[in-house]
């Protein structure tokens, strides 16, 4: 478990890189102190409990606050889930929200840089982002810099042109 301050938002996130695309996975978890406000913004119709829809639009929100680009142009992310607890475990600091999206992307051969900023909640957020070693061996990371709140990070990697397919392949 990860110990953080009780009076921010913990959010942690992973990019992973492919060929094809490029995965975020956000792990957010509210500290006591804010968990009630945080449960208040997802749980919009105050019932105590977090539906799927109001789950998957505060997700959709999160995903909206987030800048992916490479080489300059921005990836649009898709949901690919998310995952909520309860309001007793996000009250006493345990509950962590899930998301994972995907943005398409082809990798084409050559130098790129990917740029990721997550501008969710920046008056209660406490920031972690890191680049997990790509799933495709043709895709070398080359450099990494985040910012010093580790709300964004700008990723150097180059896709070797031996990944590239031809048409009849």
């Amino acid at each position: 478990m990860l110990a953080h301050r009780l009076d921010e938002y913990l959010q942690a996130t992973r990019l992973s890189l492919a060929l094809d695309r490029i995965v975020l996975k956000a792990d957010l978890t509210p500290g006591v102190d804010v968990a009630p406000l945080v449960f208040s913004l997802i749980n919009t119709n105050h019932d105590g409990r977090i539906s799927e829809a109001e789950g998957k639009a505060y997700a959709r929100q999160v995903l909206s606050e987030t800048v992916i680009e490479v080489d300059g142009k921005r990836q649009h992310l898709d949901l690919v889930s998310s995952q909520f607890p309860s309001f007793e475990e996000m009250r006493d600091g345990v509950g962590t929200i899930r998301i994972e999206a995907r943005a398409s992307w082809t990798g084409a051969p050559g130098r790129h840089l990917l740029f990721y900023q997550n501008n969710h909640r920046p008056d209660l957020g406490a920031y972690l982002v890191n680049a997990l070693v790509p799933v495709n061996r043709e895709i070398e990371i080359t450099d990494q810099h985040r910012d010093p709140l580790q709300r964004g990070i700008r990723l150097g990697f180059d896709v070797k042109a031996s990944s590239v397919t031809s048409p009849d392949h």
